[in-house]
């Protein structure tokens, strides 16, 4: 039953081969037209699989490429314009931190007003100066060391608020290699090396970016 089922019906999709009209595809049967649609299918996927699309690929990889190099860069802007109040914040700090270092250093012409103040705080804790002389100056790239020798005679109490007056100085200025060595009749000498720093003048620092070893 089942062959002439089989037969009956290859005879039944046979018969509506024949007689086609090639020019009207339209008006034929199911089956055949079914059949044409596979085979259009089947040769506009062929054509597809032929055609060269290396082209295209570099295209599309050189696009993408560029989509996360955008990506990146929008990313990182975006960092830092949200940082940007922050970034701002900490400039005008930092700003006022420098600000408050230049005041604690002196220029060359306020240097000797430096100096003359330090010697006047001796003489006003009653130490009895006996030497008070600035050295050679020791310069660095943007600033120099003027070291002052200072040696005076008082008691012990007399240094004491004579380091305390140096250290309540609004410039930097610190005393070092200190030593108090008795003296006759009760007394003590004092002898220390005053060190204050001072800002160079603009001509003084091209000679030192210039030549650095012959400023030292």
């Amino acid at each position: 039953m089942n062959k002439n089922f089989f037969a009956s019906l290859g005879s039944t999709i046979a018969a509506q081969f024949r007689g086609l009209d090639s020019g009207n595809p339209s008006s034929w049967p199911l089956v055949p037209r079914l059949f044409l649609l596979l085979v259009l299918y089947c040769l506009t996927v062929g054509l597809l699989w032929l055609y060269p699309l290396s082209d295209y690929d570099t295209e599309l990889e050189k696009a993408v490429e560029k989509e996360n190099t955008l990506r990146a860069e929008f990313t990182d802007k975006l960092g830092k314009a949200a940082n940007l109040n922050l970034l701002k914040k900490q400039r005008d700090e930092v700003a006022l931190t420098v600000e408050g270092l230049e005041k604690q250093l002196p220029n060359s012409t306020e240097m000797s007003g430096l100096l003359f103040s330090i010697s006047q705080m001796g003489r006003g804790q009653n130490l009895q100066q006996e030497l008070f002389k600035p050295d050679a100056p020791i310069f660095k790239t943007y600033y120099a060391i003027i070291p002052v020798t200072f040696r005076a005679n008082g008691s012990y109490h007399d240094f004491a608020r004579f380091a305390a007056d140096v250290a309540n100085l609004p410039r930097i200025v610190n005393l070092s290699n200190m030593t108090i060595s008795p003296k006759a009749e009760g007394a003590l000498t004092l002898e220390t090396t005053v060190r204050t720093y001072r800002y160079l003048d603009p001509g003084e620092v091209a000679a030192q970016t210039k030549n650095p070893k012959e400023g030292k």
